[in-house]
This record gives C-alpha cells, structure tokens and sequence, in this order.
C-alpha cells in the first residue's frame, strides 16, 4: 500500500514536471507556430536571418543561407510574375564555373558559383543564374548568353525591388555588361517594356515557347529576331505611331493590333479587323495576335479581339484566346487601366 501511494505520488510529480516542461516549450515555440501557420513569409525571414548568423561558424550555414534567400525571392514576386507553377529546392555550392544543375532524381537545383563574396553578391549571382532555368532550360541552349545574363537581370532586379542591397550587387553584376552600349540599350528598352507590362505578357512567353520549339539546336540567326521583337515591343510600350506592327521571321511571327485612334472605333473597328485579315493573307505563317489598348479604350480593345476571333474561327484558325486587364504605366502616365488580349493559331 505504501508502495502504491508512493508510485502515485512519483507519477503525480512526473506528470506536473511534465506539465510545466511543455509549457515552457510552448511559450518558446508557440509563437513561432502560429507564425509559421499564420505568416509563413515573416517565418522563412526570419530562419533567413539565424542561418546567415551561423554562417559565420560554419561554411554550410552560409549555403543554406543563400539558398534560402534565393527561394525566398523567387516565391515572394517571380513566381506570380511569371505564372510558375512550382519551384524545387535550391541549393548553392562553390565550383570553378558559374553553372546551374537540375538533379531530376532529388528534384533540386544546384546553383554552382565561382568563388565565394559577400552575402549580397552570392544573392544576386545565384538569382541571374537560376532564372532562365527556371524560365525554360531550354533557352540556355537556344539565346546568346550575355543576352540571357541581361535579361535575368532585369528580373532578378524587379523581383528583388524591395530589397535594395540586392539591387546593387545585381547591378554591380551587371556593370561588366552596360559597358557595351547595345546592352545599355537592351536594358533600358527592357524597363520600358516592363513598365507597360508587356515584358511578363509577351516578351519572355514568346521566348520560351521558341526555346521550346528550337531546342535543342541553337541557330544564330534567332538574336536578330530577339531584338528586333524588343525593338517593337519598345516602340509600342512607349506609344510610338508603327506603320507596321509586324515581326515576320523564322521564329517569331506576330502582329499587334492597337486600338487607339477613334476614327477607327467609330467605324466599329471593321479598319482593325481588315487589317488582320489582309497581313493573314500576305503573311501565311503569322502564329500570334495581339491586341492592345489603354485607358477609356480598353473596352473597344476587348470588343476588338471578340470581332478578330469570330472571323478567325469562320476559317478555322483559332487555336486559343486569353485576355490580361490591369494597371500599369503607359505614355508616362504611371497608373493607367491597360489591356492585351492574345489570339494563338493554328498552323
């Protein structure tokens, strides 16, 4: 009996010892809990911020710092921008060469850099490598590769907007490059095209599907083409009067329709509708339509693409439709309601 009231007494104080044992995890962890399920993003930061603190004992540390800032980035802006559906785990190492490896069987990407740097550096060598892999590895082997690093750049630098430090090493990176004036230009060109959000729209779209297409043979030819598709992008971003809005090459074939002038609306865009029809018949391979308009006449533009599809499915022609309405900047105006409806062919 004795024997019994001891036991009980020792399981009592076991239990109570336990009790307060997991109170005081609780009141350790529990907040972070919630925070993970409540703001995993506020969480991710902040286990960003205890391994570059380790990173200082242990080289691995460092790497998992990296590669957690780097995925944090990535999913915070790049992944929304450019409709990913999934990222895998991203892991940094230091090799001879800057190079990015796809383990298909850990499901990872290994972003190998040359050298160790500071922090930031590491950051945004890691982002201009990893984006067009992400993008398509395919256009690694179908674009030039300075104009890749450009271009992973400027997204590298958008996505990272809100994080100034990493803006600077991203265009320290690219200070090598703006030494040359044609990539002065490809990068400005970029900004504008960005700002009227034709960049996410129809630049890199249009770039994947024709590394996709091409891969895996690379023909240079392709970089003319490139940026004279810039080239229009610019000029329309920018609202400049184009007596053509054409590009008829070997890989890209579009026209843009813009629905502006009222002239053209008043006469219920039938001029807008003639005009698709007649480059179709001069140019039998075009693949792409595309309509843009702003402000008050974004709703003609979506008139527009209606009246364009309905006279492409008469002849069946039309593959697939989408339209983007939203808010961007457009002739120096920097909120204006915009719209670009897009028509895919069928060959």
């Amino acid at each position: 009996m004795i024997y019994s009231e001891i036991l009980f007494y020792l399981l009592l104080n076991l239990l109570s010892w336990l009790v307060e044992i997991w109170k005081w995890i609780w009141a350790v962890l529990g907040p972070l809990l919630l925070l993970y399920l409540t703001k995993p993003e506020i969480f991710e930061k902040i286990l960003i911020h205890v391994s570059f603190l380790l990173s200082y004992v242990s080289k691995t540390y460092e790497k998992k710092a990296v590669s957690r800032e780097v995925r944090y980035l990535i999913l915070e802006n790049f992944v929304k921008k450019f409709d990913i559906s999934e990222v895998p785990e991203i892991s940094i190492e230091w090799g001879d060469e800057e190079k990015v490896i796809r383990d298909l069987r850990r499901g990872k990407l290994i972003i190998v850099l040359k050298g160790r740097k500071d922090r930031w550096s590491n950051i945004a060598r890691a982002l201009i490598s990893i984006i067009p892999e992400l993008l398509a590895p395919e256009m690694k082997a179908i674009y030039d590769r300075d104009f890749l690093d450009v271009l992973s750049a400027h997204i590298a630098r958008s996505i990272s907007k809100d994080h100034p430090t990493v803006v600077t090493s991203i265009n320290e990176a690219l200070s090598v490059y703006l030494e040359e004036r044609r990539f002065r230009e490809l990068s400005s060109k970029l900004v504008t095209i960005d700002d009227r959000s034709l960049f996410s729209r129809i630049l890199v779209p249009e770039l994947i599907r024709v590394a996709k297409f091409r891969y895996p043979q690379r023909d240079p030819e392709i970089d003319d083409e490139v940026y004279k598709l810039i080239d229009l992008l610019y000029r329309l971003s920018k609202g400049e009067e184009v007596k053509l809005p054409l590009i008829y090459g070997k890989y890209f074939r579009m026209v843009f329709v813009r629905v502006a002038r009222p002239e053209k609306i008043e006469k219920l865009l039938i001029p807008h509708v003639n005009f698709v029809k007649s480059v179709m018949e001069k140019y039998k391979g075009i693949n792409r339509i595309y309509v843009l308009a702003a402000g008050r006449n974004v709703a003609a533009g979506k008139f527009c693409l209606r009246m364009i599809s309905n006279e492409l499915k008469k002849i069946g022609k039309l593959a697939e439709q989408r339209e983007y309405e939203y808010i961007g900047r457009y002739r120096d105006i920097p909120q204006m309601k915009l719209y670009l409806g897009r028509i895919s062919l069928r060959s």
